[in-house]
């Protein structure tokens, strides 16, 4: 006769219930080769039909921030389409942040002449470094060697002068 591995248990849990005075909740084993049925579908959640939930669940602080960045991300690419393509916010804070709207690939001396600013020259050909300006803090360029506005995604771009 071969025992399955749950027959001792099986009995020791009806030894167990009999004692207490229970009847036993673990059904006798069944044989090994013996077909067993499939297993019922709904078995552990699956395949049940889930109701629609009726409110959003409660979010927490990092999906809240997700979704606040998400709004402000949706409203700054709206307002960048309704821009004409190309168009540079160019700001001159030595001149008490003065706003110019450029294109891109325009000449840097000519904007910051829109803007009334006028850019010192002594060499013109960018070895004194009189003419050198700071692309938003950062990147140098010199005016007199025709430096322009930067392209690609550039929207905005800060202006200061070296030697004002």
């Amino acid at each position: 006769i071969s025992r399955s591995c749950s027959e001792p248990t099986q009995m020791w849990a009806s030894i167990v219930f009999a004692a207490v005075g229970l009847s036993s909740p673990v059904a006798p084993a069944r044989h090994l080769t013996a077909a067993r049925a499939p297993a019922p579908a709904a078995q552990f959640g699956w395949g049940r039909p889930q109701a629609a939930p009726s409110a959003p669940p409660p979010q927490n602080a990092r999906d809240a921030d997700f979704a606040r960045r998400q709004e402000k991300l949706a409203q700054r690419q709206q307002t960048a389409k309704s821009a004409p393509k190309g168009q540079v916010e160019v700001t001159f804070p030595q001149k008490g942040n003065k706003v110019v709207y450029a294109q891109q690939g325009d000449n840097i001396g000519k904007v910051a002449a829109k803007a009334g600013l006028r850019i010192k020259f002594d060499c013109k050909n960018g070895r004194c470094g009189t003419c050198q300006v700071r692309l938003n803090g950062r990147a140098a360029a010199k005016v007199c060697q025709g430096a322009t506005i930067p392209g690609g995604a550039t929207r905005k771009l800060k202006i200061t002068l070296d030697n004002p």
